[in-house]
Formats: structure tokens, C-alpha cells, sequence
């Protein structure tokens, strides 16, 4: 009878917020435009009581803009599933006449502070999340009440700001969740938090196309959707921009200002100790008016330049953070009252106009704080011995080209070099290398981009803890203390179009340290050519000069093919220019050093046919690195099978599986047993952290992990309330490490560099082999480059392995115990996984005598 009573409550709360949208919403808003349409009006249901598609909110703002001269919508572009990217421009009739002029004034004047007499422009961003809701619904509301009311204050507003915003940043998930939320909803509307509304099945709607986390790109640059927006963030410089969340359904309303402990000490903290505060004051007030709970200073960092809400504050601006009590549906039963769609909706909406009336109220301290900025940036650059840095890989120009494209994107100065030089002991070549100076306005990102190592104030993360992409990429560089006369700055970089390779009678060879190689490999196989590899290192006679092959060159025999000499001619020529990559020709077997072509070490690559275990249990953005990096820098299919079709899958079919990080419960021994004996009949199987430790448990191979420690004793006494401080020390929030590779390796080919950066965010630990060919790759006794790690963490990744080959029958294991292919911004471990995909099948484990002795003594 109760539970009957209380589904009748929460009905009625339902029913109440569709049908009371005015009063709710938008008490005491004044008189509204009865020309625009209300979004209940123009949708068909009240907002709350059904979730918008991003179709719909589209064309809810086209009509906005077509029924009023206070807003513009533009698209920035579109989604991998073609869902446009809208942007919406809200000000006054006769702002929107001189909005480029207003828009060249404000960047004019972003280092000096000076824009006092021009309209302040602030961002609205939502949704970024997919299956975090609400603030896109918030966002049709804000649209509609700065399009629609006629109160003074609004009219001050649309006249002194220029108010940007991103409706929906994440629309391919948050359609996916969309989707979700409405085919679940009964009627009447079920709040049990175990109806399957409310738990959407893997992956679930937060991630983007390819399964990743849209709010850890915008400093990574990865997708599409967040260049776009980037480009769009450039073109205006906002002075404020606010971030959409929500969390668990439990919480109540998280804003600023976040946990002090967590801010980054690079940016000046009169944003932390001035503005958010401030700010902090409007956004109490308003939510203490709707009685809606709430907490600050608890959590949710700012270190990592790659949140929405952090981005903006590397150029001189302030982002919001808003996190939300999560309906995750339509309504939802919580630990005291049921917790509506529409409640989430009027927190967010609540917190978006608040955010625009502290704003203007406050431009003061906005214009002081960018000036500010600007000062402290200034400061800090004078006080580093730091002039810039040098960078570039004359051998893999891709990778080199990628970051310079990243540096670009980010507004940072790049400038050519057109002289060899030296720095750091390092020899950098002339057009293949690049100089970024630290004198320039955006010093403060070169920092973030460059330095492997911030002082850190707490030791909890709530993310990454180091994010210097010059490692990610792995490319050699230099710090010049010195000053250096570099060539022109670049704003474009130029595209490569390599040379048409000559027609050869005998071969064509092509050095594998750049990092399209495997693009050209699958380009080759996939049109029929028979691709081989050197696994020895020769020296070839290239147009009279002799010139250097290492270990992994690939080899195209002309006489051993199945196509004709021209034809592989065109197909050659085809993969150097979809490539960007030199293919050599050679009229001649015999080499000057080295192995000759005919070799018994030059082995033919098989094409890889790649299924990886995808579903319910397993780490869906680990999945989507590699479904990603795959799809789009290889143009290679690969097979996502869901777990649950592993018993019935045709496994023959396939020579590599992949399997990443998860739990694997749903593998039952039968189909463990079967993934088993086809590794042992040939095939390679390639793991990742906890899909490493699973592989090792279910007996995969006689590799180990590392034993837990077990000679502790007994903890000291601590206070309760200090648990969440010391065991968060301990988790591995995400840190850069040294790891020694052997480049004689297959997984090792392509690398000009023993010491290679890697990233680690996980508590995976392997031990060395006993074999001694069998571990790759092996952290140094001091590994750390930048980031925190606990004490006891780091005792255990001293010296242990980072990936290992296990034989298992005719097959192989080959485990990582990190993950190489990191939010798509590793570019320089990535070549680590695609080895382990091209060659791994021609990886065979030497065997050692008296190995088996050594393992039983181990």
C-alpha cells in the first residue's frame, strides 16, 4: 500500500512539473514575447516529460532564429554520425548588426584587459556527456527566455553581452541515451531505479561515436567534434564558460569553487581565491531561492587543461563546473524524495541564467582577472630559463606533423627551423624540426604542452596527474636556455605529397619509423600485395648513395606477387601518397651491409584479421582507442564481437583477438577453453591491463604478475575521516613513465630510441620473464617523468615489465600493462600496438635451455 502511495506521489510530481512549465521554470520572469514559442509549445510536450532528440533541439533553435533578430545560429560541423554541431549567438538587434566587429574587439584586446567598452562575450556549453541530460533541456529554456523576455534585465543583457552557446556538445551520445530513456518509459513512469530505463546497457550514452570521454579532449584535440569547438572557443576568447554534468542520483548540485587542494598552480589564483568565490555568492543565492540543496569545495579538480570547464582558464578566462543529481530517466527514486527529469532540468537552467547575470554584474573583476592573467603568464615566462623549446623526428615526419598540428589548434606559436642544430645532446635536422618560444602570449599552454612536471598541493586526482603531450608524442626534444633565431612562424602546415616511387623489376623497401607505416601495410595487403619484413637491419644502394634500413623494414618483392609489375606500380605509388610516405625502389638483391632480400630473415607479413571482444563488463573507451585509431588513421575494419557471442563465434576466421581492460565474467570456461586453443593453433592474442591480468589468471601463459605483497603487517591506526585522503594517494589517477625497449624486437621495430615514454594510469604490474627474449619492454629503476605516484606504487613499477610475449602452443600472448593507445593522443606508443598487430604473428618466443628449472625455482 505504501509503495502504491508513493508511486502516486512521484506520478503526480511528474505530472505537476509537465503541466506547470511557466510558473516553474520562469517565476517572475515578466512579460515574454508571445511570438516565440516556448520549447513545451513548439516540441509537444512539456520539457521534463520526455527527453528531446538533437534533431529537434536543431530545429528549435533554427526557429529561434528565424522568429527573432536577437539570436544566430551557425554549424561549426558535424559528428561522425552526421549530426550537425550548432552554435547559438544571443545579443541585441543592433549588436548582431556590428558582431564581427564586436568579436575582432574583444580578441584585440584579450592581453591587455582592454574590452570595457565592448559587450562581454560568455560561453554556455552543455552536454558533453550524452546520458547527462538535463543541461540541454536547460539550454532550450535559456534560448527561449533570452529570445523571449522583455524585463529591463534582459534587455541590459542582450545589450552588454554577447552570450555564446553550445547546446548540445556531445550529440551522438546524447541521442543514444535519448533513445534509450524514451523506447523505456512506461506509463505510467516506473521511479524503481532497477527498471531498465534507468540502466543502460553497454556502452551506454556518455561517450561519443568511438566510445571516448568528449570532456578529456579539449586538450588533447582528438575528435572532430572538439577541434571544432576549439576553433570556435579561438575565434571569440571568451571570458567565462560554463560545463553541464551530471552525477549520482543520491547528490544534490555541485558548482564552484572545487576543492582547493586541486587547482593548477600554473594558473594565477585570482581566479581561484577571487572569482570563483564571487561567483559562488550568485550561484548560492539563486539556488537557495528554489530550495534546491547543494555543495562546494569538496571535490572535482582543475589541474587537467582538458576539461570544459578548465581549458578556458590556460587563456585567461573562467570555466564553471555545474554537476547535477542524475534522474537518469524520467524520474527515479533517490535516498529521500523521487528526483525528476524536470527538477534536474531547473537546477541547470537555474544555474546557466545565473551565470549570465554574475557576469555582467561582475565584468569588473572578468576584465581585471584576464589582465590579471596575462601579468602572471608574463611573470612566470621572465622568471624561466626556459627561451623555448626545440622538437621534430627526422624520421617519422607524421608524428612530428601531428603535434605541430595540435600546437596550432591550441593558438601556440610555431616557427620552422631552417639551420641543423644541437640541444640537450640531441641533433636536430634542418626542415625537419621545429622551435616553440616561450616569449608569446600564450605562454602558459606552451607550459602545459611541454613541462613533464607541476607541484603538486594534494596527492588525490581525480584524473590525470601528468599530461605533457611532447611525450605522448614521444618526439624528441630540447629545452634551450639560450636565445635561438629560429625561420618563419607557420599557421598552416604544409601537406606532404611524397615522390612517385620509380618503377622497379625487383623491389621496393620502405623504412618503417613513421608512423603511417602500418596505413601503407594495410593499403599494400588489402589490394592483394604480398608485404614482407626484414627482421635484420641492410644497407641499400639508393640513387647511388647508400642509405640505412633498421629492423622491420618492409619489403615489396615484385617478381613473387600475383598482380602485374605495373599494376603494383599503381598500387605502390597509391599507399605512398595515402600514406605521406617515401617508398624506395631497389633493382638489385645484394645490399651493401646488412641482409640481402632474399634472406631467411625476410618474412612475409600476414594481413591481420582482428576481432575484439566488446560488452557488457568490458572498458568501452579502452575499446573505442583502438575501434578509433583503426578506423581512422588506418582506414582498417575491425570486428567489435559482443561477449556474449564469443560461444558461437567462428573463431577460425580471425588470426588476432584483442581484449582490454575488464572482468571477463562473462566468459564461461567452455569459451575460455576455446579462445585457448586458438591461440595455441597459431593465432596472437593481444591484451591490455586487466585484460593482461585476466589472460595470466586463466592460464594463457606461464608469464606472472607481480605477487602482492603480503609482509605489511598491520596498518597503523589512522582517523576515519583521513581514509578517502590516504587510500585516494594510492590510486594510480594517471602518470608518465620511462620504459626500456628492445627495438631488435618485432613489437620494438620502427623505434630509433631505446628509452620510449609511456603512460600509465592502472595497477596492472607484471614481472619480468624468466625467458630472457620475452620481455619487451621494462621500466628503469627510476622511472617516473612527470606526475604523482604513491611511494608503494612506485616500488612496484621499478623494474617490472610493460609488455610481455608468452608462447602457447603454436601462438603467442602478447600482454601490455598499460595502455598504448591512450585517449588517441598517444602517438608515440601507438606504434607499440600495431607492431603487436602486424608482425605479432610472426612473433615465435625463443626458448631457452633450462628454462624450465629457472621457472620452478621462481
Amino acid at each position: 500500500m505504501l509503495r502504491r502511495i508513493f508511486l502516486f506521489i512521484t506520478v503526480l510530481l511528474f505530472t505537476v512539473t509537465a503541466f506547470a512549465q511557466l510558473e516553474y521554470f520562469y517565476p517572475g520572469a515578466g512579460n515574454m514575447n508571445p511570438a516565440i514559442p516556448t520549447p513545451e509549445k513548439f516540441l509537444g510536450y512539456a520539457i521534463g516529460a520526455h527527453h528531446t532528440r538533437h534533431d529537434k533541439l536543431v530545429e528549435y533553435f533554427r526557429e529561434l532564429d528565424r522568429l527573432s533578430d536577437r539570436v544566430t545560429v551557425q554549424v561549426i560541423g558535424k559528428t561522425f554520425e552526421l549530426r550537425q554541431q550548432i552554435t547559438a549567438i544571443f545579443t541585441s538587434p543592433s549588436n548582431h548588426q556590428r558582431l564581427e566587429e564586436i568579436r575582432k574587439a574583444n580578441i584585440a584586446g584579450q592581453v591587455t584587459g582592454n574590452t570595457e567598452n565592448i559587450p562581454l562575450v560568455i560561453h554556455l556549453g552543455y552536454n558533453v556527456h550524452g546520458n547527462e541530460p538535463s543541461s540541454s533541456e536547460a539550454a532550450m529554456l535559456t534560448a527561449y527566455y533570452l529570445t523571449a523576455s522583455e524585463n529591463e534585465e534582459t534587455i541590459k543583457w542582450l545589450g552588454e553581452m554577447v552570450i555564446l552557446m553550445d547546446p548540445v556538445i556531445n550529440p551522438d551520445g546524447r541521442d543514444r541515451h535519448t533513445h534509450w530513456a524514451n523506447m523505456h518509459k512506461a506509463s505510467p513512469v516506473v521511479a524503481d531505479p532497477l527498471d531498465r530505463e534507468h540502466t543502460e546497457i553497454w556502452p551506454g550514452g556518455r561517450f561519443n561515436h568511438y566510445w571516448f570521454d568528449l570532456n578529456r579532449d579539449w586538450f588533447l584535440g582528438t575528435f572532430p567534434e572538439t577541434r571544432n569547438r576549439i576553433k570556435f572557443f579561438h575565434q571569440w576568447r571568451p571570458y567565462v564558460q560554463t560545463d553541464h554534468h551530471e552525477m549520482g542520483t543520491n547528490a544534490t548540485f555541485y558548482f564552484d569553487p572545487g576543492e582547493d587542494a586541486s587547482n593548477n598552480p600554473v594558473v594565477p589564483d585570482y581566479l581561484y581565491k577571487t572569482v570563483y568565490p564571487k561567483y559562488a555568492e550568485y550561484f548560492s543565492q539563486a539556488t537557495d531561492k528554489i530550495g534546491s540543496m547543494y555543495f562546494t569545495k569538496e571535490a572535482y579538480d582543475k589541474l587537467y587543461p582538458g576539461y570544459g570547464s578548465s581549458y578556458i582558464n590556460f587563456y585567461g578566462g573562467a570555466g564553471f563546473l555545474f554537476e547535477q543529481a542524475s534522474s537518469r530517466g524520467h524520474v527515479q527514486e533517490t535516498n529521500t524524495i523521487p528526483i525528476t527529469f524536470a527538477f534536474t532540468i531547473r537546477n541547470q537552467f537555474t544555474a546557466s541564467l545565473t551565470t549570465v547575470r554574475a557576469s555582467l554584474k561582475e565584468k569588473a573583476m572578468l576584465l581585471k582577472m584576464r589582465k590579471e592573467f596575462y601579468r602572471a603568464s608574463k611573470e612566470q615566462q621572465v622568471k624561466s630559463p626556459i627561451k623555448g623549446y626545440l622538437f621534430g623526428d627526422a624520421n617519422d615526419a607524421t608524428r612530428t606533423n601531428a603535434f605541430v598540428s595540435m600546437l596550432l589548434l591550441h593558438e601556440i606559436e610555431v616557427y620552422e627551423v631552417n639551420n641543423t642544430t644541437t640541444g640537450d645532446g640531441k641533433i636536430f635536422e634542418a626542415g625537419k624540426t621545429y622551435y616553440v618560444p616561450t616569449a608569446q602570449d600564450n605562454y602558459i599552454m606552451v607550459r602545459s604542452v611541454f613541462e613533464k612536471q607541476i607541484t603538486y598541493i594534494d596527492s588525490s586526482f581525480y584524473d590525470a596527474s601528468a599530461w605533457s603531450l611532447v611525450h605522448a608524442y614521444n618526439l624528441p626534444y630540447a629545452e634551450l636556455k639560450i636565445s635561438f633565431n629560429p625561420g618563419n612562424r607557420i599557421t598552416v602546415l604544409p601537406v606532404h605529397v611524397p615522390a612517385t616511387p620509380p618503377r622497379s623489376n625487383y623491389a621496393y623497401v620502405i623504412s618503417n619509423t613513421d608512423y603511417n607505416i602500418h596505413k601503407a601495410i594495410y593499403h599494400l595487403q588489402n589490394t592483394g600485395v604480398i608485404v614482407q619484413s626484414a627482421f635484420r637491419p641492410f644497407t641499400a644502394m639508393i640513387n647511388g648513395k647508400n642509405k640505412n634500413f633498421g629492423y622491420g623494414t618492409v619489403i615489396i618483392p615484385v617478381n613473387q606477387q600475383k598482380i602485374s609489375v605495373d599494376s603494383l606500380h599503381r598500387v605502390i605509388t597509391a599507399a605512398a601518397i595515402q600514406s605521406a610516405i617515401t617508398i624506395y625502389s631497389l633493382n638489385t638483391g645484394y645490399n651493401a651491409g646488412g641482409i640481402d632480400m632474399g634472406s631467411g630473415y625476410v618474412r612475409t607479413l600476414n594481413k591481420p584479421e582482428v576481432v575484439m571482444i566488446i560488452g557488457t563488463g568490458v572498458a568501452a573507451s579502452e575499446a573505442g582507442f583502438i575501434w578509433h585509431l583503426l578506423d581512422q588513421r588506418l582506414q582498417m575494419p575491425i570486428t567489435k564481437m559482443d561477449i556474449l557471442n564469443t560461444g558461437r563465434a567462428n573463431l577460425s576466421r580471425y588470426n588476432t583477438m584483442i581484449m582490454v581492460s575488464g572482468n571477463y565474467s562473462l566468459l564461461d570456461k567452455t569459451s575460455t577453453d576455446k579462445i585457448k586453443a586458438w591461440v595455441q593453433a597459431g593465432n596472437t592474442l593481444i591484451t591490455i591491463k586487466t585484460g593482461t591480468e585476466w589472460a595470466i589468471k586463466n592460464g594463457f601463459t606461464k608469464e606472472k604478475l607481480l605477487p602482492v605483497d603480503s609482509a605489511k603487517g598491520i596498518p597503523a591506526r589512522q582517523d576515519f575521516d583521513m581514509a578517502v585522503h590516504i587510500e585516494g594517494a594510492k590510486a594510480m589517477g594517471g602518470s608518465i613513465f620511462r620504459v626500456d625497449l628492445d627495438t631488435t624486437h618485432p613489437i620494438g621495430f620502427g623505434f630509433t630510441n631505446r628509452k620510449v615514454s609511456v603512460y600509465r594510469n592502472g595497477l596492472t604490474f607484471l614481472q619480468p620473464s624468466v625467458n630472457p627474449y620475452s620481455t619487451v619492454t621494462q621500466y628503469s629503476n627510476d622511472p617516473l617523468i612527470g606526475g604523482y605516484i604513491h611511494p608503494t606504487t612506485l616500488k612496484k613499477v621499478k623494474n617490472s615489465a610493460a609488455i610481455l610475449i608468452g608462447a602457447e602452443g603454436s601462438g603467442r600472448v602478447i600482454m601490455f600493462s598499460d595502455d598504448p593507445n591512450f585517449r588517441g593522443t598517444w602517438y608515440g606508443t601507438n606504434k607499440l600496438f600495431l607492431n603487436a598487430l602486424f608482425y605479432g604473428g610472426n612473433i615465435n618466443v625463443p626458448q631457452v635451455t633450462g628454462i624450465a628449472e629457472t621457472e620452478e625455482k621462481h
